[in-house]
Formats: structure tokens, sequence, C-alpha cells
């Protein structure tokens, strides 16, 4: 808004002259073909004189057709035509100096109205003393006055209590179980220098063992399949996934442990090693032959899916394992399994054979290898799986019938079981710090969909894993409460350098959906007295919070019910407060009682009288700490919950800037406790305060004047 003086807006002198100009313009631009200024006749002469140099070498080395009589008359017409365009020349000049008379006409003229103008408005209005006794009684005012607040310490907005929610469930102050207090770590001997090897996982009462019913079946000799011995390397398979799902169908044959299994290596002589792997259920043929005939594809939680994996298995053990053969049996069946030439092509292709044997109470799988790796992966594999010695199970610090969870100690190597099954994290088995996860089954498919690889899992989808809980109906806000509790270890806010657990991921997308939908029932916590969650707040504030001992959490906490910083301790303040020098201090006065006088105008309607005596802060864009986030910002409001309590101003802003673009800039400010730069509510108030502001000053006199004597008084700091 501009609010100065009437008295100061001039009538530029020149306007008519302007516009006589861009007349004199356009007739020039439509008489083009008849007007010629002095310097284009001087070409037009010079261009026609060189044209009759040329000419005159045409004849004078010509055929003698071109006569002198010609030249001489061409010369005559360009005579002419020049003594022509000097005329033009002539009057142009007279025009010119007719224009420029004109022109100092109309500005003595503008400036006698100017003059009679000011001598009405101020002469009639307010003598010259009287104008100078208002000057001088504000000046007074101004170098005598006080700010009547403390400059250096904006107000505290925001702060309120946390809401108290009724239904809300107290933080247990631990949580644990004793679920599997028996376990105890296995004593899995080494593999000695020969290669040999023999233990059995001991058995317990988890285990489950299953009989099948035989089958009779017809004897199969040499049987191709149609997958091709290159189909090995459309997986990029090693030792340990191939270990992995060897011993997967061990663990689900025995309900989802590896109780009761037993492996046995031993050298085989030739630089090879017998590796027999036995368990103790029963199954027909089929389920080692068909893909897709697997007990487990319709179980949750079982590790394996379709049986696609041990076919898999066996053709990489063939391709690149060093083995002849793989025996699968169990019952009165043995199926092997080889490479052999297949009926289309040159090909190998995997083949098997099915043969009847005597009756085997149980299962195994046989095989030579010539990579001792393989083995040393084996052994490793026992305890990637579920069973009574594995310690991750041990007293885990929550557990229900999906999850459990089991913190370790800082730097011990932990990992996420799905169905029992450890999954690389980061590409490594050993991937995940710190902790340990099991998660009781398969997620959906939309969650986490394992392919037959089994990819490694990485950040993300902790998160989706984190989600999916967060959602499922099956987790009780009792759960939920026990579980957020047992990773009190990741509560803690954490800054864009600082090093993120893959944890910190999964309580930010547990806490994200936890209260997802409205018409659930929602969690709500009863936080101990010093927990807060993080808003928007300085470093500083953040670690002055954690030296008085309060736990800062991560932000999304607050939906939870724990109260944030902002809660505690109001709005940090935004900008480090400068303090103002002499002139500075005049001009913020100075506005100041330029709010005052708008009083009559903006008071009731627009905003109370304490927030028209404004607390006005100063700060300065180009220090270390506002040049990130606010170098293009000359103020900013400060407001709470609707209500004005003042603003900031930039230094630089304040002493380069025109009282009436620094008046208007307060304005602004102060409107905006309507709403933000985008609402609608601030767009409404902007336009109503300052028509109000304008239809005070025009229709005010002695108001307009002292705002004229205020202008001059800001002038006279600059």
């Amino acid at each position: 808004m501009n609010v100065a003086p009437i008295s100061e807006k001039t009538i530029k002198p020149d306007f008519q002259a302007r516009k006589r100009k861009d007349q004199d313009f356009d007739a020039t631009v439509e008489k083009q073909e008849e007007t010629y200024t002095k310097s284009k006749v001087n070409g037009m002469v010079l261009a026609t004189a060189l044209s009759a140099a040329v000419l005159g070498g045409a004849v004078m080395h010509g055929h003698g057709k071109w006569k002198i009589s010609n030249l001489k008359k061409d010369n005559e017409t360009i005579k002419n035509t020049l003594t022509k365009a000097e005329e033009k020349v002539k009057n142009l000049t007279k025009d010119n100096e007719t224009l420029s008379s004109i022109n100092k006409r109309l500005q003595e003229e503008a400036q006698k109205a100017k003059d009679r103008l000011t001598d009405i408005f101020e002469g009639d209005i307010a003598p010259k003393d009287m104008r100078d006794k208002i000057f001088n009684e504000l000046k007074t005012k101004i170098e005598k006055g006080g700010y009547g607040y403390d400059i250096a310490q904006p107000p505290v907005t925001g702060k309120g209590g946390a809401k108290v929610y009724n239904d809300a469930i107290p933080l247990p102050s631990a949580v644990g179980t004793q679920n599997r207090a028996g376990i105890r770590e296995l004593q899995i001997p080494e593999i000695s220098s020969d290669g040999r090897f023999s233990y059995e996982i001991p058995m317990s009462d988890e285990v489950k063992i299953t009989h099948m019913q035989s089958v009779d079946f017809t004897p199969v000799k040499s049987q191709p399949t149609n997958i091709s011995e290159s189909y090995a390397d459309s997986v990029k398979w090693d030792n340990d996934k191939i270990a992995r799902d060897m011993l997967q169908n061990f663990y689900d044959g025995h309900g989802q442990t590896l109780d009761g299994v037993r492996l046995h290596f031993e050298p085989a002589g030739t630089g090879k090693y017998k590796v027999r792997i036995e368990g103790k259920s029963t199954y027909t043929p089929d389920k080692a032959v068909y893909i897709g005939e697997s007990t487990k594809r319709n179980d949750a939680k079982a590790a394996g899916n379709y049986g696609e994996g041990l076919k898999m298995a066996t053709l990489k053990l063939l391709k690149d394992g060093g083995a002849q053969d793989v025996k699968i049996a169990s019952d009165n069946w043995k199926v092997t399994y080889s490479l052999d030439k297949g009926n289309l092509s040159d090909k190998r292709v995997l083949s098997y054979s099915l043969d009847k044997t005597d009756k085997y109470n149980g299962n195994y799988i046989e095989f030579e290898t010539s990579d001792k790796e393989l083995l040393a992966s084996l052994r490793s594999s026992l305890n990637r799986f579920y069973n009574s010695g594995n310690t991750h199970f041990k007293c885990p610090d929550f557990e229900n019938e999906i999850i459990g969870i089991k913190n370790l100690p800082r730097g011990e190597k932990g990992g996420i079981y799905i169905a029992g099954q450890r999954f690389e994290f980061d590409g490594k088995y050993d991937g995940l710090d710190d902790i340990a996860i099991f998660i009781k089954e398969k997620p959906p498919v939309d969650v986490l969909d394992p392919s037959r690889d089994r990819t490694s899992l990485n950040t993300s989808n902790i998160e989706e894993i984190a989600k999916w809980l967060a959602k499922d109906e099956r987790m009780s806000n009792d759960d939920k409460v026990k579980l957020l509790k047992s990773l009190e270890g990741y509560w803690d806010v954490k800054g864009f350098f600082d090093n993120k657990h893959p944890m910190d991921n999964f309580i930010e997308s547990f806490l994200r959906y936890t209260n997802w939908l409205s018409d659930k029932s929602q969690l709500h916590i009863k936080f101990p007295e010093k927990y807060v969650a993080y808003s928007n707040a300085s470093p500083d504030v953040v670690s002055d919070l954690k030296m008085n001992g309060y736990k800062v959490c991560k932000e999304d906490f607050s939906k939870l019910g724990m109260p944030t910083i902002r809660d505690l301790m109001g709005d940090a303040r935004a900008h480090d407060v400068v303090i103002p020098n002499d002139n500075q201090k005049k001009k913020i006065l100075i506005l100041k009682e330029a709010l005052n006088k708008l009083s009559p105008s903006l008071k009731d309607k627009h905003f109370t009288a304490d927030e028209l005596d404004t607390h006005i802060y100063m700060f300065d864009r180009t220090s270390a700490k506002d040049s990130k986030m606010y170098s293009d910002c000359n103020a900013e409001a400060i407001t709470d919950n609707g209500v004005s309590k003042g603003f900031w101003i930039d230094k630089s802003y304040l002493d380069s800037s025109s009282f009436s673009d620094v008046l208007e800039t307060a304005l602004h400010e102060l409107s905006h406790k309507a709403g933000g730069d985008e609402s609608a509510e601030f767009s409404y108030k902007l336009t109503n305060v300052n028509k109000d502001a304008i239809g005070q000053l025009i229709n005010d006199i002695q108001a307009r004047h002292e705002m004229q004597a205020l202008n001059n008084l800001w002038n006279s700091l600059l």
C-alpha cells in the first residue's frame, strides 16, 4: 500500500511532450516514403555518386552506347532530390524547435499547477507553522520513546498442554517374555579337515512328524523333464541359497523346525564329499517330482511354496556343484536326478528315475560334491531356521501370534525370519545388527513377494512389513503398545545427517499407519512426563531438552498422544534477535506510531488494541543461521492461535526501504492472524485492512498530515 502524501505525487511535466513525440513518430511511419532525415539524404547522395562513378566507368570502357548527356541528366535529377530533402530537414528541425518550446511551456504550467495544489492543500488545511508543530511533536515523541516491550525476547507462541485421552493406555515400564526360556545354544561341531561331519539337532516336543499314506507306482527310468541344463544360469544362487533350499524341505517336514534333522558329510574319494541330509517324516514321490505339488503351497507358516526350490537346488548341484546325481528318497521310493541328453536336441536336460525301495521310515537327500564350501554353508544354515537351539527365539521382548522381536546386545548380528526362515538383509544373512525379528507367517503378496530366489530384503521391505502390522486387525492396541515399548531404543528423533537403523524406518512406518482409519479404535498412549515428540525446532532446542532429561521422540508419536516440543515450549524462535541501533529503533517507533494513527479505521474491526500496539523484532537474513531458509525474507508474522503477537523484520529491509513500503509490510504481517499467504482468509483480511486504511487517509485530513510528518521523519533518517 502506498501511503505517501498526496503533495508528493508529482505530475510529470513532460507528459504532453511525450504524447506529441509519439504522434510525430506515428506520422513519420505513415509517411515514410516522403520523409527523410539529413543522414538518410546524405547516404542516398553518396550511394548515387558511387553509382555514377560505376556507370561512368562503363561509358569509358564500354561500347559507346551510353551518352554523356544521359549522365548529365541523371546528375541534375540527383541535385533536385537533394534540394528537396534539405528543405524537409529544415522543416523537421523547425518542428522540433516548436515542440521543445511547447514542452518548456508545459513544464512551467505543470509546476505552477503543482505549486497551486500544494498551497491549497497545505495552506488551507494546515499552515506551515501547524505542520512544523506536528512534525516536531512527533519527532520529540519518537526520540524520547521506548519500545514498551523487551526487544530481545520474542514472545512464545503455540504453547499448550498435551491433550488428555480417556482411553489412553499407560506405557508399560518394561516388557519381555519368558517364551522358550529353555533354549540352549546348539553346540554344532566344526567340519574336520578331511570334510567329515555328523550332527543331529536334538529332538523336541515341537517336532510334528507326518507320515503320508504309501502309494503304489510304476518305476520310471531316465525320464527327461522340460528343464534344461542352461536354466540353472537363470538364477544367481550361491552355496548359501542351495543349502537354504535343501534344509527348508526338512524344516517344513518337521512342522517348521529343524529339530531332529541330521547332517552327515564324509570323504568320497577323488576330491569329492558325500552329503546326506535326513528327516523323520515321509511323503509320496509326486512331491519330489512335480512342481506345484508341494504340501506347503497353502500353508502360510511354511517356509516353502511350490517345491520348485528343491528342483532348482538339484539342478545347480548337477551343473555347478560337481554332483553326478542327486537322490531324494522316502517311504518306499527313491528319485534319482541327473543331467541327460534330451529327446528334442543334443542339449542336456534334468532327468529323473523313479525306483521302488525297501521301506524307509523317514526321508533323505544324498549327493556328492567337489565344493567343500557348500559343506560350510550347510552347517551355517542350521541356525538360519527356527530350532530349539536358535537363541534368536529365546525370551523375545515382544511376541504375539504374528511377530516376535528380540533386542540383542549392541553390535551383535541378528536377522529377519519369515515363517521360521532367515532372510538376507542388504545382501547378507547377518546383515541386520542389534535385533532379531521373527514373523510367524508369510505376509500377503502385496506386502512381500519373496520369489523362488528369496531376494534380499531391504529398508523398504521393513517399512512395508511395519505398515502391514499396524493395519492388521489381529494386532490389538495392547499389542501395539507393547511392540512399541520393545522398540523404545529406536524412538529418538534422528537428524538428516544421523545414521539411521532400519528399525528407525520400521517405527516411522508403524506410527504413520497405526491410526490410519478414523472409524477404527484409535490408539492413544499415556507417556511418561519427560517424553516429547519432535516438532519444528532448532538443534539447540533439541539439545537443551535432552540435557534437561527429556526424551525427544519421532514426530509421529504425537498422533498417539505424546506432547510435542511446541506443546512444551511454544514455537521455537525462528530467528536470532538483532538489537537495533539508534536509527533502527527510531524507525521501529515511527512504524508503531503510524499503526497507532490508523487505529480509528483498524481497531476492533480488524485488530485489537494490543495487536495494533505491535511488537517488532529485528533479524538479519544474511546471518549464518537465517541465510539457509530466510535469505529472501523481508518480514515474518508472529501469530498464536489466530492472534497477532507482532512480527520480525529484516535489518537491511528496515534500513533501505521507504516508509510506505515498510508500513504496507506491517499491515501485511499483522493480517496473517487470519491465515497463511495462500489462504483465502488472509487475502480477504489484507484486502479489507488496506481498503479501510486508505479510506481513512483519504477522508481524515489530520491523519493524512500526521502520516506525512512521520514519512518526513523517516526520510530524515535515511
